[in-house]
């Protein structure tokens, strides 16, 4: 499956907004207040569906996340999310997903910030097992089996103004969330392979050879456009330039909304994608029932700030 890659969250990471906070003393004689030298903040969600770059990784069902941010004055700031997948997304899958991210932030939240940083994704006994490389069309035998890992690394640079932020993410690892020859094309066109369907796009995919996805380039922007204290629209745009595979190249959007009341934040977003060649976003379950995992979508979630 072509999948997305991890939301490395800027807004809330502004290091001029921690580094303003303040706590007032509760020891006695306190003359003056504090300055508070970190932030740590966590949120519970809960979505209808959970994608990335409007793919959905829980095959189109819901799913939970939770999020740790944290700030130094400093300007160092780290992220940890546990998110849930599904195994019909990423085979073998222990059903979650762990994404860690550290980096440097400087600049003014209320004006020009920038950041550097590295994050990893982490599928815990995620894994596709003895998948071709490659085909002897000549005789219809493979010319090759490897296993793929859908772990990820990737370098970040962010920036931002005001209520705009964006982000660049250069994949460093061998394959982006697993994506290569053998995952992309076997699953896509392997299926009607052996099922003796016309092979003419398993020849065109597999193509001359065994390719990867390491080196492939993804841009974010995002928007939070607030209408009142309570409600914000939200607005974010990606484009995903995949090394090796341009049928992998892919726009996704989502508009939406967020209002906070009694302590929780209501999101809902219409969610979608437009990718080059959708035979990559198909995931079948073990009934052999498949889904087009990047149709547009309406995705309601419930969060909790701590």
């Amino acid at each position: 499956m072509l999948k997305p890659l991890v939301r490395f969250t800027v807004g809330a990471l502004a290091i001029g907004a921690f580094a303003g906070a303040y706590a007032q003393s509760t020891a006695p004689g306190a003359e003056e207040p504090k300055i508070q030298s970190y932030s740590i903040d966590v949120e519970a969600k809960v979505l209808s569906d959970r994608r990335n770059r409007g793919i959905s990784d829980t095959f189109r069902r819901p799913s939970a996340e939770l999020t740790v941010t944290a700030a130094h004055e400093s300007g160092v700031i780290g992220y940890l999310q546990l998110g849930g997948v599904r195994k019909e997304v990423f085979p073998e899958s222990d059903g979650v997903l762990v994404t860690g991210a550290l980096g440097y932030r400087w600049g003014r939240h209320d004006g020009w910030h920038f950041g550097v940083g590295a994050a990893q994704e982490w599928f815990p006994g995620a894994k596709a097992s003895g998948a071709p490389t490659g085909f002897d069309w000549s005789t219809g035998n493979p010319t090759g089996f490897t296993d793929t890992k859908f772990d990820t690394t990737y370098g970040v640079f962010e920036f931002g103004h005001g209520i705009v932020e964006a982000r660049y993410l250069y994949v460093l690892s061998k394959d982006l969330r697993g994506n290569n020859t053998a995952t992309l094309c076997g699953t896509a066109y392997l299926p009607q392979l052996l099922a003796g369907g016309d092979p003419s796009k398993a020849i065109a995919c597999y193509g001359d050879g065994f390719k990867r996805t390491g080196g492939s380039h993804l841009l974010d922007v995002d928007i939070k456009y607030p209408l009142d204290g309570r409600t914000k629209l939200t607005l974010h745009a990606g484009y995903q330039k995949t090394r090796n595979f341009g049928d992998a190249n892919l726009f996704d959007y989502r508009l939406g909304v967020v209002h906070t009341r009694w302590g929780f934040d209501f999101g809902a977003e219409v969610v979608g994608v437009s990718l080059k060649n959708r035979d990559f976003a198909v995931a079948v379950d073990s009934a052999g029932n498949s889904k087009q995992l990047d149709e547009t979508a309406l995705v309601v979630s419930v969060g909790k700030r701590f």
